[in-house]
């Protein structure tokens, strides 16, 4: 990828969105889109769900939806000591927490903060330094007593691991490798300001009207059901990342299926993916040579898909492959960012949709 790109993607990853509070996150795709995209056409709502819509050949319409949040954390409280203890907003793991960087948003700027651990000296079992409760991870900002500590942050205030981007490996065959925590989902938040921008140069319009769905608060369980209701889309599609196999031992690989990075943009495939869909995407592959893996569904993989189709007759997920997810050392590949690109593109203007949308 180009310099402008990885710049680009860095940006999204060191911007801080835990659910609920994608502000900064929604203002600075809004500008990029509004390089390329009229502003009548660039519409955000109360819970900051950005949406951008290309006009089609024709009425009906296709959904691509990935989401602007995070995992984060929230101040739950400040002990007499001045120790900060928080609460989850999401998902996570208590074992990553144990002398970590963090930053907490408050309403004047950047707090830094972190989570303390035993002097090394003193510790005689590993176990004992293992945080079991969120509640246990004790986050310090160095000054002491509640007062004085509530004067620097507030309850309630937002809080994230100190943002982390760096370039991997890169090897001319097997592609570039990235590192740092976001990728879940910025990444393809990425992959659709791309495809906004490779649209509008083109000048032509594609096949189906497109709408770009910029979601809120996904990580939380809170998919866009009022946009997709509002929209009718004939079709929706939801990027967003899935679990790369090609670590850890053999039995993630037999709990998930095989998925490599620099492998391909992956396709599910099974209940509630629209199989007429996947196999358009899959010919377009083979005739562009754009490279995809496929994993199954069960109908309830955790994506924002699983209650889309409520509302909407067709659904599949496009996903790049994911190393460490929900960890500050997730890993990706640009390739398969790319293959992704390419294949929605491809699909975007193909005349086949109509055969079966």
């Amino acid at each position: 990828m180009r310099k402008r790109q990885i710049q680009l993607l860095k940006d999204l990853i060191t911007i801080p969105s835990p659910s609920g509070f994608e502000d900064s996150m929604v203002t600075y795709i809004t500008k990029e889109v509004s390089k390329y995209i009229p502003k009548r056409n660039i519409a955000i709502d109360k819970q900051k769900n950005l949406v951008v819509k290309i006009e089609g050949k024709y009425k009906k319409s296709i959904m691509t939806e990935s989401h602007t949040d995070e995992i984060g954390f929230v101040i739950r409280n400040v002990d007499r000591s001045g120790f900060i203890s928080l609460a989850y907003i999401g998902g996570g793991d208590t074992q990553l927490l144990t002398a970590r960087h963090l930053n907490i948003l408050t309403s004047k700027g950047i707090v830094n903060a972190v989570v303390n651990r035993k002097h090394a000296h003193l510790v005689n079992d590993e176990d004992d330094e293992k945080i079991d409760n969120i509640y246990d991870a004790q986050v310090d900002i160095g000054i002491r007593g509640r007062k004085h500590v509530l004067r620097k942050v507030s309850i309630g205030d937002p809080v994230v691991y100190q943002p982390y981007f760096r370039l991997l490996a890169n090897d001319k065959n097997q592609g570039q490798y990235v590192c740092g925590y976001g990728f879940d989902d910025k990444c393809c938040c990425f992959m659709l300001l791309e495809l906004i921008k490779e649209i509008a140069k083109l000048n032509r319009k594609p096949e189906y009207t497109l709408y770009f769905v910029f979601s809120s608060r996904e990580e939380i369980g809170n998919p866009p059901i009022k946009t997709v209701r509002e929209l009718k889309p004939e079709l929706y599609i939801g990027a967003d990342v899935t679990f790369a196999t090609d670590y850890g031992d053999d039995n993630l690989e037999k709990e998930v299926g095989k998925c490599e990075l620099g492998k391909g943009i992956t396709l599910y495939k099974g209940t509630n993916m629209d199989s007429g869909t996947i196999n358009l995407l899959t010919k377009i592959s083979r005739q562009h040579k754009i490279k995809i893996q496929f994993q199954a569904s069960t109908g309830r993989e955790g994506y924002n898909a699983d209650n889309v189709l409520h509302w909407c007759d067709r659904a599949v997920i496009v996903a790049p492959p994911l190393r460490c997810m929900h960890s500050p050392v997730e890993t990706i590949n640009l390739k398969d960012l790319q293959y992704g690109i390419n294949l929605l593109k491809r699909f975007y203007f193909s005349r086949d949709i109509s055969k079966h949308l």
